[in-house]
């Protein structure tokens, strides 16, 4: 399993890497267009069209790599004052409720993204921009994610079974 999450890892980092390369065009398309509107009166047509379908790949080719470097907002609060069986427990019971969210998410997303594959869907504006491929994107990051999830509640599993050493990630990021 440890050979499949470092492999699991790989692709969240390469599809990490496209949401990142997706939130540079986003900056330099709206950089440009700004520049062009007020500077020469003349704004690139398709800018916002682009930058709507961007931004899908942008958030939901990112939260498989944030979720594994447990990077999401979490209230670690109560955690802390809880022994670290029952802190670990209460993560694994969170990872779960996610997954189960992020399933559904998927599901019903992907049934919507393939209704606008099979019509060819676009988005009207300044272009015509097809709008089918970023519908796609969600169930993909979503099920990617619950992938991740599966993998963090393994090694929260581990920890308890004394796999892997009995600690919570982010514990040691936090000030006293």
């Amino acid at each position: 399993m440890m050979r499949f999450a470092s492999w699991y890892r790989k692709v969240s980092m390469a599809f990490t890497a496209i949401a990142a390369v997706s939130l540079a065009i986003m900056i330099v398309s709206t950089a440009s267009d700004t520049i062009f509107r007020y500077g020469i009166n003349y704004p690139i047509p398709g800018v916002f069209e682009l930058n709507e379908v961007l931004l899908v790949v942008v958030v939901f080719f990112g939260i498989t790599w944030t979720q594994s470097e447990r990077g999401h907002t979490r209230v670690v609060i109560l955690m802390r004052r809880l022994p670290i069986r029952w802190a670990i427990k209460l993560d694994i019971l969170c990872w779960i409720l996610c997954f189960l969210f992020l399933g559904i998410l998927g599901l019903q997303s992907g049934k919507e993204a393939l209704a606008s594959f099979q019509i060819g869907e676009f988005r009207w504006g300044s272009v015509q921009m097809p709008i089918w491929w970023a519908k796609a994107c969600v169930p993909l990051g979503c099920w990617m994610t619950c992938i991740q999830l599966l993998i963090d509640i393994w090694v929260d599993i581990g920890r308890l079974k004394g796999l892997f050493p009995l600690e919570l990630p982010d514990f040691s990021q936090i000030g006293d």
